[in-house]
């Protein structure tokens, strides 16, 4: 009976960390798995794919299932904020208002200490912030902009792009470093057009798969118009066309 209960909540707690995601294609599937093996891991994810295909819905079913689900969530879009102040919203800033009063702000991976932080847009990241970064990766230490003092921060990192950053290392216009730091388990989503394409052939083998059982839903349709019971907006329908 406990076996049974346990394996009923595992399928409850499956269902509902995918419950946003919607699609069946076996591409997408696959994608599914992928979460499910990398969620109980702490490792850092790479979330691949075009705009619009649910790379932060990924990122928050991995957090979701993973030990740290019970912490925060930070989620931080990395293309819309501007490269000058990247480094004080990430790392939080130490200011001496006096030699006796000192005023921070708490950065992002202070705020996510204990959960999750999810880096959207990371293909967008400056190369000041991709160092910055990198450290983090390294050490698990941040450093305030203003202040020298490192502070350990216990976070797991999912970044996310929809840029090739492989490509963007050739050029050097990303750093090779820090993209191996970030691509240790790389997933990889199908664009919108072949889950579309799947569901409209599953869609044609469903409605050509059994032609007797659309002809007797046909049949019975044409016994219901000659017994005149059509729903109450059908008659009125017919009713109005006749005068």
């Amino acid at each position: 009976m406990r076996n049974e209960t346990i394996a009923l909540r595992e399928d409850l707690d499956r269902a509902s960390m995918f419950e946003e995601i919607v699609g069946s294609s076996p591409a997408l599937q696959r994608v599914l798995a992928q979460v499910a093996k990398v969620a109980q891991a702490d490792s850092t994810v790479l979330i691949l794919g075009e705009t619009g295909t649910g790379k932060e819905l990924v990122a928050r079913a991995i957090h979701k299932r993973s030990r740290r689900a019970s912490g925060a969530f930070i989620r931080v879009n990395c293309a819309a904020i501007p490269p000058s102040l990247i480094a004080s919203e990430l790392f939080g800033t130490r200011k001496a208002r006096s030699p006796a009063r000192c005023q921070r702000r708490l950065g992002r991976f202070e705020a996510a200490d204990g959960g999750t932080i999810f880096l959207d847009e990371i293909g967008e990241l400056p190369q000041e912030a991709q160092v910055a970064l990198l450290r983090v990766l390294q050490e698990r230490e941040i450093e305030r902009v203003g202040s020298s003092h490192p502070i350990a921060v216990d976070v797991r990192v999912l970044a996310a792009t929809n840029r090739d950053l492989e490509a963007a290392v050739e050029r050097g216009a990303y750093r090779e470093d820090l993209f191996y730091r970030l691509n240790v388990f790389p997933i990889r989503l199908p664009p919108l057009r072949e889950r579309a394409r799947t569901s409209r052939f599953s869609s044609s083998i469903s409605s050509t798969a059994s032609p007797d059982r659309w002809a007797n839903a046909s049949a019975i349709s044409r016994s219901r118009r000659s017994s005149g019971s059509l729903p109450m907006t059908g008659r009125a329908m017919c009713a109005n066309y006749r005068t």
